[in-house]
């Protein structure tokens, strides 16, 4: 079989891209969006268990650390980008990962929130080189025709991840206890599980990923063209609809990953539970959601193959602006009657990410791929920004509901921007080929 036809499944390798590549960056998929969610969803057990924050202080707090972490987000997301074009990709993830490592590793021996602050942004550095990477290779290895089936397959690995932290690892701290150790070291052992986790995973990407860059070539592409291709691709309108859902779509990640624990730990109390036991009740729930959202974003990126993709985006902005404006109708996430209107968050969620991406890399050129995608999580970076420095503040003068509801409204704005996109500048991809699923 020639290089061009391995195929796994429905999905179509690029030239060069080995099964054995594909699976590595499954498995990078798997456990980089895994440790990137698992690190707000057990920052609550070092608020409350290790810090002892009060816990009407969490909400503010939580989002400024998330602050602080977009903040370096910002700052180095592009130039990993860029640093990719040149380089390759596999680098850049071996760095991040160890990074991410070292920063969570640290986490639980904090002392003070200065402290926390300190390590966040450790931890930050790498996982502005992961966010970048991830996105970058889910483009790089397939041909066209499978973009939208590679992109889902790779988000139902996300959901995996997830799914891993919430189920297994989250549980740590409440098996621990139980067996007579303290609620501190039980917290630490389960961050330096997760610390182990990452150095293992730094010489898997080592030797699994694929070297080099998608375009071969004896000269680099310049710094200043990398670094102008970003804003210069903004001018298709398809990629900045893309940037738009980039930014709506990581800020109601990062709004599901951080506050639904948070609210639940809030509500711990009042359900008769202690923080260990809500962690892990949430944990249960964040695992049905995303084994839910495993099955619906392979669905849905069958279907971005099959339609305009900003078609697509719309679908996926019109679900998640009603999945997270319906939290206003939620009074506890740890009371699983509520479980219908986290279902469609949870779709909501997963279509906005993966329809943002496939659509991107539609668009961008492979020689300046990693610049910008980069750019697309730039914009994400904004969005999770501004997630956690209004939505801790919301949660702490309005109620949990708040920053899913503030989410959800502005995802319905985008639907409306999606379809007047999708009116005017449809893009020209041959969808005869597409529907073929060759």
């Amino acid at each position: 079989m020639a290089m061009t036809d391995i195929k796994v499944g429905p999905i179509q390798l690029d030239h060069g891209v080995t099964r054995f590549n594909f699976w590595s960056f499954m498995y990078a998929s798997f456990i980089c969006i895994g440790v990137l969610a698992g690190m707000n969803m057990f920052q609550p057990y070092v608020l409350t268990e290790i810090l002892h924050l009060p816990r009407e202080m969490q909400g503010t707090v939580s989002g400024n650390l998330g602050t602080w972490q977009e903040i370096v987000a910002l700052l180095l997301i592009n130039p990993f980008g860029w640093l990719s074009d040149r380089i390759g990709r596999r680098p850049v993830m071996v760095f991040g990962i160890c990074v991410c490592g070292i920063g969570i590793g640290l986490y639980p021996f904090a002392s003070t929130v200065n402290e926390l602050v300190l390590c966040r942004i450790i931890f930050a550095v790498g996982s502005a080189g992961l966010a970048a990477m991830i996105a970058v290779i889910g483009n790089d290895y397939p041909v066209e025709e499978s973009r939208g089936r590679m992109i889902g397959f790779g988000n139902v690995m996300n959901g995996v991840g997830v799914i891993f932290m919430t189920v297994i690892i989250a549980q740590i701290p409440a098996l621990l206890v139980v067996q007579g150790i303290d609620k501190v070291t039980a917290g630490r052992v389960m961050f330096l599980t997760v610390a182990f986790v990452c150095l293992i995973s730094a010489v898997w990407f080592r030797f699994g990923l694929k070297s080099g860059t998608p375009v071969r070539s004896t000269t680099p592409p310049n710094w200043k063209t990398l670094m102008l291709s970003g804003f210069q691709a903004g001018r298709n309108p398809r990629i900045l609809l893309s940037y738009g859902a980039a930014f709506i779509g990581r800020a109601d990640v990062s709004i599901k990953g951080m506050f639904i624990v948070l609210w639940a730990v809030a509500a711990a109390p009042d359900a008769g539970l202690t923080t260990a036991e809500a962690l892990a009740r949430c944990g249960q729930l964040i695992g049905i959601l995303s084994a839910i959202g495993m099955l619906w974003v392979g669905i849905f990126g069958w279907l971005l193959d099959r339609v305009n993709r900003v078609t697509g985006m719309a679908i996926a902005m019109g679900l998640g602006g009603i999945g997270y404006s319906s939290m206003w109708f939620v009074s506890s996430p740890l009371d699983f009657s509520n479980l219908p209107l986290f279902i469609v968050l949870a779709l909501g969620q997963m279509s906005a990410i993966c329809a943002s991406v496939t659509l991107v890399g539609q668009e961008a050129q492979p020689a300046e791929r990693g610049a910008v995608i980069s750019m697309n999580g730039f914009f994400g970076a904004i969005g999770i920004l501004l997630a956690f420095f209004i939505g801790g503040r919301l949660f702490d003068a309005y109620g949990p509901s708040a920053p899913f509801v503030m989410v959800g409204l502005l995802q319905v704005v985008l639907f409306f921007i999606a379809v007047a996109v999708r009116l005017v500048a449809p893009g020209n991809i041959d969808l005869a080929k597409l529907k073929a699923g060759t």
